[in-house]
């Protein structure tokens, strides 16, 4: 079972809870119940603790498999990325003028990165905003980050299969905007 899979079951089955809770709520709304004030703050504190212990039972399972390494961890691999409409220029070298720029795109080969390596894309861009993402080779999204003028975002990612990545532009930047693509390697 694919991930997204998961994710949209996980959607489906917490909508049917909330459209349930609701429907409870409606039906027993239409009589009028003689509680006490005390029974009211005994169930809230009640439904508080048991939110409490649920939500530090899920930040406890689910903190330690963020998959993003920590700033200590120094990464394998360093991969330059300047963003100029309508492409990408994915280099081993900082770009960071026109001239820089042309020569990677013109003359540059693809960036080859190993297996297991891993890597930080340092993304800046030259002239407007572009979305930097990465796809493997079966056309899933790994991850994606802001490419602005005059700043670098940064992105770190483990690649476990060897092939060729495309990178697209996610933000949408100018009529050739769907056109904006790259490529780089896992060997």
């Amino acid at each position: 079972m694919t991930t997204q899979s998961i994710a949209f079951l996980s959607w489906l089955v917490s909508g049917i809870v909330i459209a349930l809770g609701f429907t409870w709520v409606g039906w027993r709304s239409r009589r009028a119940l003689n509680t006490s004030a005390q029974q009211v703050n005994r169930f809230r504190m009640g439904l508080f603790l048991f939110l409490l212990v649920a939500s530090i039972f899920f930040l406890g399972y689910t903190l330690p498999k963020v998959p993003y390494p920590t700033d200590t961890v120094t990464p394998d691999r360093v991969v330059f990325v300047a963003a100029k409409q309508f492409s990408f220029a994915i280099s081993e070298k900082p770009v960071s003028t026109e001239k820089e720029w042309e020569e990677v795109t013109q003359y540059g080969g693809l960036v080859e990165v190993p297996v297991g390596a891993l890597v930080e894309f340092r993304v800046t861009s030259l002239d407007v905003n572009h979305g930097f993402s990465i796809y493997d080779p079966d056309g899933l999204l790994l991850g994606q980050v802001q490419a602005m003028p005059g700043y670098v975002n940064r992105l770190r990612f483990r690649f476990s299969k060897p092939g060729t990545y495309t990178t697209l532009c996610l933000e949408y930047c100018g009529n050739s905007h769907h056109t904006m693509k790259g490529a780089f390697t896992v060997k």
